[in-house]
């Protein structure tokens, strides 16, 4: 069993549109979240939970107190899952619309959205992940978000998630489900009871 996750949780992460988001989605559910700037090496990998469990070792390492940290990437399927956790490189490259033009050049639109959070304490570790699949899709369209979110379709909707308020977005979109999946393994291991 792990020890009681303290009520405010500590977000290590630089992007202010993830803290906000992170912020929205921990509160929606009773969760206090604080935040930690700090500079993490990336390791560069196309194996998301090795990016992640090396951003949390240095992070600890760093800060010495429980801590989440966040890795999100986007797998295109006309790429067999590239660029996954390195489509930040690729969207300071192309942009958006550059990732999406990628897609549609080859004929095959759909694309995953995944996050991946871990909470350590330096001893234990909790894994949670979120994914939407979707089409990229041009023009992009709507000026909410961030990153890639003009140009992501979520499977069963017209609109992107630039286009969607932040309610819809935070209850379909991958880190909401990550978010949502970290705070109910968290309740869980502290409570002694397991979760799937």
């Amino acid at each position: 069993m792990l020890p009681a996750a303290p009520p405010a949780l500590l977000f290590v992460t630089g992007n202010r549109s993830k803290l906000a988001e992170a912020r929205r989605l921990a509160g929606a559910a009773g969760q206090a979240l604080e935040a930690v700037e700090l500079d993490l090496p990336e390791i560069q990998s196309l194996d998301m939970e090795e990016v992640l469990r090396a951003k949390a070792r240095h992070a600890w390492e760093s800060v010495q107190r429980p801590l989440v940290v966040e890795e999100t990437g986007l797998e295109l399927a006309a790429m067999n899952g590239f660029p996954g956790p390195l489509v930040k490189w690729m969207l300071e490259a192309v942009g958006a619309a550059g990732i999406a033009r990628t897609a549609l050049a080859s004929g095959e639109p759909r694309a995953k959205a995944v996050c991946l959070l871990l909470w350590t304490d330096g001893r234990h570790t909790v894994l949670a992940r979120g994914e939407t699949s979707g089409d990229l899709v041009l023009p992009p369209r709507g000026a909410n978000g961030f990153g890639w979110d003009p140009v992501f379709q979520p499977a069963g909707d017209t609109r992107t998630y630039g286009e969607l308020p932040d309610e819809e977005k935070d209850r379909i979109g991958h880190r909401g489900r990550a978010w949502r999946d970290l705070l109910g393994r968290l309740r869980a291991a502290a409570s002694g009871t397991t979760t799937g």
